[in-house]
């Protein structure tokens, strides 16, 4: 019976083409726009180059320092993570990194900017960089301070053209690196990894990096397989209650929480307090957000639906006077609709991977790559289903509930 809902559902739309061309636009740039936003989310939030073990990564870079006249918002001070966030239980490995700032160099005349970031060993060992050319350089080169650096290969190309970086020296700021490596870039929403050069952590100019419990630093952990965040985070938690403050009549509450990318982007996006997240309900704001988008051409849908249905009302009529139960009807019709918006979702999907495509290409996107990965088609086959199930109940119903002498004479009850 499915099967001749499946057939009976492609005749009706080669039947009526203006309305299936009408009906596939609106769902299909519909999608589009939603299987955009789903891309980009997915990008940000998803394990992905060199962030592959995004799934077991806690990221600490907000604190806030309280008193009762005062309150400091910056990123956690070496100082404190050094005394009070190592040896976290339940944490493989942990990395302290700054964020990025500003080099310059100059190049015949020219002055070439760069972005910055200097971390420890471990980094190297939480963050799974592709090495195009040497290796990352060493716990010993950072508690030496040594002068090398690892760069990306469009820093590489903009030094030295066509010529290998590994061994060379670069300049920054009035100082020389020597280059250990040369990996593949990464796309700028990689916040804890992008850069264009990394230095070890121990060369930061900034005075007073390493004395602040409170600053520009970045702590990464990252999580042992199979340990839960959250236990990790209340650890984390009660180091803060045991923090001795240089200035306590000044500053006397310290805040803050190591964080999945969604718990720090739910605390960005809904204002929430140093070491407070929401991920769930941002996750259901979004779906509301999503069911909203899709109300309006919903709406449009069910009114071409019933247009298209009430010229059915003579076929309508003969299957109900031969005894066809309401459900089945509404089941056909809604299975119709459903197939409508499955293929204005796969107009959606490849849609959506040719803007796209196309977006890679500007340069305020640089390094960035959209795949339509297995998560954004689940995606859209849910987005396309639950749109052809808003968009078909109702005019399914409707139209079942006739009598069967009226649809036989082509009216409306």
């Amino acid at each position: 019976m499915f099967g001749n809902y499946l057939k009976m559902a492609w005749k009706v739309l080669r039947r009526r083409k203006f309305f299936t061309f009408v009906s596939l636009f609106g769902i299909g740039f519909t999608l589009t726009a939603l299987m955009i936003v789903v891309a980009i989310v997915d990008h940000q939030l998803a394990p992905s180059y060199p962030e592959t073990l995004l799934d077991r990564m806690l990221v600490l870079d907000r604190m806030e320092l309280r008193g009762d006249r005062s309150i400091w918002s910056s990123g956690p001070g070496y100082k404190f993570v050094d005394t009070y966030g190592r040896d976290l239980p339940g944490v493989e490995r942990m990395s302290i990194c700054s964020r990025t700032s500003e080099g310059i160099s100059f190049k015949e005349g020219r002055k070439l900017t760069f972005q910055l970031r200097f971390t420890d060993a471990d980094y190297w060992r939480i963050m799974q960089f592709v090495f195009l050319e040497g290796a990352s350089f060493t716990a010993e080169d950072d508690r030496k301070a040594s002068q090398v650096a690892v760069i990306s290969d469009s820093t590489r190309k903009r030094f030295f053209g066509d010529e290998q970086g590994l061994g060379k020296m670069v300049e920054l700021d009035g100082d020389e690196y020597q280059v250990v490596g040369v990996v593949r870039d990464v796309p700028y929403f990689r916040q804890t990894a992008a850069a264009d050069i990394w230095l070890p952590l121990h060369t930061v100019p900034q005075e007073g990096f390493f004395e602040s419990i409170i600053g520009g630093a970045q702590v990464i952990y990252l999580v042992e397989p199979g340990v839960d965040r959250r236990q990790v985070q209340a650890a984390f938690r009660e180091r803060l209650t045991r923090v001795e403050f240089p200035d306590p009549e000044r500053y006397h509450t310290m805040s803050g929480l190591p964080m999945t990318k969604l718990e720090a982007l739910s605390a960005h996006v809904l204002d929430l307090d140093r070491g407070e997240t929401a991920p769930r309900r941002l996750v259901l704001l979004a779906a509301l957000a999503a069911l909203a988008f899709m109300a309006l051409p919903a709406i449009n849908l069910i009114n071409i639906n019933l247009s298209r249905i009430y010229e059915r009302s003579g076929e309508i009529g003969v299957r109900k006077a031969f005894g066809a139960a309401t459900p089945d009807l509404v089941l056909q019709f809604v299975v119709e609709n459903v197939v409508l918006c499955l293929i204005g979702g796969a107009i959606g999907l490849f849609g959506a991977f040719v803007l796209l495509k196309i977006a890679v290409l500007f340069p305020q996107t640089p390094f960035m790559t959209f795949d339509l990965n297995w998560r954004i088609f689940a995606a859209g086959l849910g987005l396309a289903t639950v749109f052809g199930l808003l968009s078909g109940v109702w005019p399914a119903w409707k139209m079942s509930r006739q009598q069967p002498v009226n649809a036989l004479k082509g009216g409306a009850s």
